[in-house]
């Protein structure tokens, strides 16, 4: 009996460890010289090793560990850039396709769900690179109005995954890998807040939040610096010009591809927007003025433009208005307020009949 007790007591030892672990399982290519495979707390420095193991001369690995239950990082070599790693009890297996490696799991779990948002980020983002190879080669209209879409697609799919994983420790991880997107565009980064949710404190989340409240502080709010700037024929036009109107002013450069094809976007809608009485301004942040008339004479805007001069306006009209990027774009209320940063055509008719 004694023998029995003890068997049975080892088999649910046993089994409790096993409920409490997992084992990834992998073959690498044969041309790969990576030795060694390790599971990582973060990423760059300050890492944690969690677990290790040795790459056989076939290739194989097997790497065991304890089921973390949070996102983790696995290293494969030097070269294996992030691949997301979470952990539950169960096995899973190592994959290569042909947009680099995937963790898989016949199980449903956390990694399941999370490689179903990845896998659309990650067809969007090569859709996007195939367009934006095109326009390297063609100044085509379309595929910049396609770029766009797909920007804004996979900013949206982006979103979309952290709200899958909201008020955890995981949707502040996914934020912050993702911090190079947000910090280039401060209403997505509301946008990533808000999907983030009231999660449990960490240093992560922390760190998030104060480069979300310093970047607010950057932001213009209130009323729209004056300016006072030289168009084409010298002639100098002040942002008291158009009070009592709506203003959209445009920030950009002769250099700036980007804005470029933004100019030929607003182009498209501009009957639009002088239908909802709306007027609209190109202030260029090009230093030689020689390119950015040749860039006038090219693309043909319909709308007043002018160019940043510090002599005549005593200061740099983009810093005045926080230009971090461009092109940037602010719609100015006929009292003179600041209403919106980069909006959308519909979000600017939205102003206007709201009044």
């Amino acid at each position: 009996m004694k023998t029995i007790v003890s068997f049975m007591l080892g088999m649910a030892c046993l089994a409790c460890t096993c409920s409490d672990s997992y084992i990834l399982r992998g073959t690498l290519p044969e041309n790969s010289n990576v030795k060694e495979i390790y599971l990582l707390s973060r990423e760059g420095k300050g890492a944690d090793t969690l677990a290790r193991c040795l790459v056989q001369a076939n290739g194989n690995f097997v790497l065991k560990g304890k089921a973390e239950n949070r996102l983790l990082y696995l290293n494969v070599g030097n070269r294996g850039g992030r691949i997301y790693f979470y952990p539950e009890a169960g096995e899973y297996r190592l994959e290569q396709g042909k947009d680099g490696f995937q963790i898989v799991s016949e199980q449903e779990g956390v990694q399941s769900k999370l490689n179903v948002h990845l896998k659309k980020i990650e067809e969007n983002s090569n859709a996007m690179r195939a367009v934006q190879k095109r326009m390297a080669e063609t100044n085509g209209e379309k595929l910049g109005e396609e770029n766009e879409r797909l920007w804004k697609n996979g900013n949206d799919l982006l979103v979309s995954m952290i709200t899958d994983f909201k008020e955890t420790p995981m949707a502040a991880i996914l934020v912050t890998d993702n911090m190079w997107i947000f910090s280039s565009d401060f209403k997505l980064f509301e946008r990533g807040i808000e999907a983030m949710g009231n999660g449990p404190d960490s240093d992560v989340r922390n760190e998030i939040i104060k480069k979300y409240e310093d970047m607010k502080r950057k932001q213009l709010t209130g009323k729209a610096p004056d300016f006072k700037l030289p168009d084409m024929k010298g002639n100098i036009v002040k942002l008291s010009d158009y009070k009592g109107k709506y203003l959209l002013v445009d920030f950009w450069a002769s250099w700036c591809k980007p804005c470029r094809i933004k100019a030929k976007e607003l182009k498209k809608h501009y009957p639009r927007l002088k239908g909802l009485g709306v007027e609209v301004v190109g202030i260029s942040c090009d230093e030689n003025k020689n390119q950015w008339v040749k860039a006038i004479e090219e693309d043909q805007p319909l709308w007043t433009q002018l160019l940043i001069d510090k002599k005549i306006n005593g200061t740099d009209t983009a810093d005045d208005y926080k230009v971090e990027f461009i092109p940037t774009l602010y719609l100015i209320s006929p009292e003179g307020e600041i209403l919106e940063k980069n909006p959308s055509v519909e979000e600017i008719e939205t102003f206007v009949k709201k009044g």
